[in-house]
């Protein structure tokens, strides 16, 4: 695969353009699976030959990605791809979870072989912070308070402040007009409804300052087309408590778990943070994750 500085081969090496044997289509010097310039934490990479060869390292796991990925998003029908080089060339390509504003990128790190697809903006929570806690999206102009009740559980202010970032605000919509950081308010971390008018800002995405007190943040806030990024768990006298036990983070939330106490958790990913967190919101649509292999309809 030939870029305009680097090229990368079916053997996960990757070389400089003078380094190419054009007979055999492979690179004659090189480093193969190649890493260094990638950030381990969310698997992304600045330049996107150095993503493939990356992707290609037995380590990744690509062979058992290859054959849970289809070509086409959520359509097994489409068909997998054919190798692991065929998989990472699709797989690093950018795409609409690593750009913000629809034609910036969110990072400089925008070629991504992890399952979450995009780059983290900030560092991963530590192991277990959000243990037996269900995340929810509240509806516009909704509490964290009422959100967590309707689900039959309670807002927990402890844990608020964990999810006053971008990257946790990503896991579970796109912000698709931007994410921002500013002066913190009770109703942050928040995203903006795509349907309020234009002078608030539709489907910006708002975290407070980094250095706001862990105090700051209130379960009871309200704010006018304001969706709060909530944390619930549950109640005393509620069975499993202390605690709870939801266990994964859920990518999707389905109509039926709109209902009190009904929620279900997916498997977690080291790339969604939270480790023992579910993640649920308000519509299923602003939950969704995407399959990644929908990178492959993309151009670098």
């Amino acid at each position: 695969m030939q870029g305009p500085l680097y090229l990368a081969d079916d053997r996960g090496k990757v070389c400089s353009a003078k380094d190419l044997d054009y007979s055999t289509g492979c690179c004659t010097t090189g480093q193969q699976h190649y890493c260094d310039m990638c950030n381990k934490a969310d698997s992304c990479c600045e330049v996107y030959e150095h993503c493939v060869s990356c992707c290609m390292a037995p380590e990744n796991k690509p062979e058992e990605r290859r054959k849970e990925t289809s070509k086409a998003p959520n359509n097994k029908q489409s068909g997998f791809w054919a190798d692991t080089f065929q998989y990472c060339l699709a797989i690093c390509r950018t795409h609409g979870r690593s750009t913000s504003h629809e034609n910036a990128y969110i990072g400089p790190r925008h070629h991504c072989f992890s399952k979450l697809g995009k780059p983290l903006l900030s560092p991963p929570l530590p192991a277990g912070s959000l243990d037996g806690v269900t995340v929810v999206l509240s509806a516009a102009g909704a509490s964290c308070s009422t959100m967590c009740e309707q689900k039959g559980l309670v807002c927990s202010q402890k844990h608020l402040h964990l999810l006053n970032s971008c990257d946790r605000l990503r896991e579970v919509l796109n912000c698709e007009a931007g994410c921002e950081s500013e002066q913190h308010t009770a109703t942050l971390p928040a995203a903006v409804d795509p349907e309020a008018p234009k002078a608030s800002r539709p489907a910006l995405c708002l975290v407070g300052k980094q250095d706001t007190s862990a105090s700051a943040f209130t379960c009871d806030a309200t704010e006018n087309h304001m969706r709060r990024l909530c944390s619930c768990v549950k109640g005393p006298g509620t069975a499993g408590s202390p605690g709870g036990s939801a266990a994964g983070t859920a990518t999707g939330v389905s109509q039926g778990q709109r209902a009190a106490g009904n929620q279900k958790a997916a498997n977690s990913t080291p790339e969604q943070g939270g480790a023992g967190s579910a993640v649920a919101g308000a519509d299923s649509a602003d939950a969704h994750i995407a399959d990644k292999s929908d990178a492959a309809g993309n151009n670098t």
